[in-house]
């Protein structure tokens, strides 16, 4: 199995992968394009996501003391029973998440609007990750050997 991912210099530079989030707790179900991210230990809605998929927090209970990023720290809640959908050739890979967090920054502005969700190891330490921007090739796999 495959997950291919795609690369974007803008906002942020660096792999992506798109996946549909589903919970049917909030009666969520969109697709969301999450940066890869080796150094990410949960998987992270932004805020901007969160407005375009109209998420509503207040369905959602709050982390106690939020996320600590390289900003800072930031209000963060819970969505429990998430699943991740991800296109992995011809098949649909399904990943549900105990935790999927999800951030909300106290203002909106053009900066905070840039950061885009991240796709952490809690999804990636199940898989081998393989990355060569030299030749715009990453993708997520299933399989053992990776030579």
């Amino acid at each position: 199995m495959q997950i291919r991912c795609f690369f974007k210099s803008s906002p942020v530079e660096g792999a992506y992968v798109a996946a549909i989030v589903e919970s049917e707790k909030v009666h969520l179900y969109g697709t969301v394009e999450f940066l890869v991210d080796t150094g990410a230990t949960r998987t992270i809605l932004s805020d901007k996501d969160v407005t375009r998929l109209g998420l509503d927090y207040a369905e959602l209970d709050k982390l106690q003391g939020g996320v600590l990023g390289v900003g800072g720290t930031v209000d963060t809640y819970i969505l429990a029973d998430a699943k991740l959908m991800f296109n992995a050739e011809k098949i649909i890979q399904q990943e549900p998440l105990e935790q999927l967090y999800v951030l909300k920054h106290s203002t909106l502005n053009d900066k905070i609007l840039r950061i885009p969700s991240v796709l952490g190891r809690d999804i990636l330490n199940k898989y081998g990750f393989i990355f060569d921007k030299r030749q715009e090739l990453a993708y997520i796999t299933d399989k053992k050997s990776l030579k």
